[in-house]
């Protein structure tokens, strides 16, 4: 069997049918001579339109298709994958994966196949994300080059489009299937000594005001004009969710997956069912929840379960594959990361509970403070402490009295992040998505306003 020649993006498509999908999973298990045998296929088509210099330079599109099986003999097993989707690479993969198996020591931890399950559904695709043309996002972004010019600005990002099908197959009768769609804005306005940001994640592309969302951008840069400068020390500081996504995102990797706290190594380990943040604070993992980008199974097949992993400030819960869930003598929370897997399962969907407050309220209410639109070259200084260190950037703001008084340069920070959501003083009520590139997570936050933020050193920009 060979890969689909025909252009789905084209017709507004998943990469994959859920038969094309079927099919291909199929051969390769058929191909496969082990004890046990598991296939994961995931493709993706992706397109993007990308400017700079208030003008548009470059769209690309991009397909790819990876075939992970997975061969188990006895208590071994062997990985392999494969871009190439034909009958010959299929017979190539079985067969490195069975070899690698034999080769392999035995795995005490290895857990036994589960029994089939159906995932709840999740409606992910929209076709129109899936079809839209150059021209369609050339329209979109073409406002926002324009207005940057006009003021005297340079405006550089990218508005991209994706579709993706994740199809998971074993040999004892598992199948699952399924598509999604995927669309991101992105836009960095500067003058000679500002800068201005703004991005937004969303399945449907049509939601996407490119106009709007450049407009943010553009007054980001013209109000951070002149940068003054605060000394290092602990201030209030109201985050913006890309602000506080970014912190948060960390936890998923610090701790709340079961391995990391099976080991020793979570900030959770130890600490469960004890308080570790702020009363005001419920984080969740969901899949389901409609702001974010999650899919009803894992890579394993298991479907997904809601996980409540901090309530009212309590740590309750880590996040579970069947390998952790075994030595837990617990079930499978469906949170599998694709083979091999070495990091544990981890929670994709981190969903941070709102409040009542609009983000000019969290200003409003703010005698002298800062305003972070984002962090950027976050590192992990102590991952017990969950202690990160990193910089501001691209809309720094002084609050005085209330309002934004002026721009400043950007500040580096070295926070811990438990103890900034439990300095938390006020929640705001209107959650983002951030979808993180590099790793595929999401984080649904909302804006915070928190105490005694430590900065620890200013920069010259």
């Amino acid at each position: 069997m060979s890969a689909p020649v025909s252009d789905p993006a084209a017709a507004g498509r998943a990469p994959l049918s859920r038969d094309e999908a079927r099919g291909l999973l199929s051969e390769a298990l058929a191909m496969s001579a082990a004890d046990r045998t598991s296939v994961v296929l995931e493709a993706r088509d992706e397109s993007l339109t990308r400017f700079a210099n208030n003008e548009i330079h470059q769209n690309v599109t991009s397909r790819q298709h990876t075939l992970t099986l997975q061969a188990i003999v006895g208590r071994r097993r062997g990985i392999a994958s494969t871009s190439r989707l034909d009958s010959s690479a299929l017979r190539q993969v079985a067969d490195r994966a069975l070899a690698l198996a034999r080769l392999s020591p035995e795995d005490e931890g290895l857990p036994p196949p589960a029994a089939p399950a159906e995932a709840p559904p999740l409606a992910a695709f929209v076709a129109a994300t899936a079809g839209c043309t150059p021209e369609e996002r050339a329209t979109a972004v073409g406002p926002v080059t324009r207005a940057a010019a006009a003021r005297g600005l340079n405006a550089a990002g990218a508005l991209t489009t994706a579709s993706t099908a994740l199809a998971v197959a074993d040999s004892h009768g598992l199948f699952a299937y399924h598509p999604a769609t995927y669309a991101n804005f992105t836009c960095t306005v500067r003058a000679p000594d500002s800068s201005g940001w703004v991005d937004r994640h969303r399945r449907d592309w049509r939601e996407l005001d490119a106009a709007a969302l450049g407009e943010v951008a553009i007054r980001k840069a013209e109000l951070s004009r002149d940068p003054g400068e605060v000394a290092p020390g602990r201030y209030t500081v109201v985050l913006e969710p890309s602000a506080v996504a970014e912190l948060v995102a960390f936890l998923a990797w610090l701790g709340l997956g079961a391995q990391s706290e099976q080991e020793g190594r979570s900030f959770l380990s130890g600490r469960m069912g004890q308080s570790i943040t702020g009363a005001g604070v419920t984080l969740v993992d969901d899949a389901f929840d409609p702001r974010s980008f999650g899919r009803p199974f894992d890579h394993e097949g298991t479907p997904r379960r809601r996980v409540t992993l901090i309530e009212n400030g309590t740590a309750r819960a880590v996040v579970h594959d069947r390998r952790t869930a075994l030595k837990a003598g617990v079930e499978s929370t469906g949170h599998a990361c694709p083979p091999p897997a070495v990091e544990g399962p981890i929670p994709y969907d981190l969903v941070l509970a709102t409040g009542t407050h609009a983000l000019e309220e969290l200003i409003a209410s703010t005698e002298r403070g800062v305003l972070v639109t984002r962090f950027w070259y976050n590192r992990v200084v102590d991952a017990r402490r969950t202690l990160i260190t990193g910089m501001t950037r691209d809309g720094t703001f002084l609050i005085e009295e209330g309002r934004l008084t002026r721009g400043l340069r950007n500040l580096r920070f070295n926070e811990s992040v438990l103890e900034v959501l439990a300095r938390a003083e006020a929640f705001g009520r209107d959650a983002e998505p951030t979808q993180f590139d590099y790793v595929g997570n999401c984080v649904v936050a909302p804006a915070l306003k928190v105490g005694e933020f430590q900065f620890t050193g200013v920069t010259r920009f």
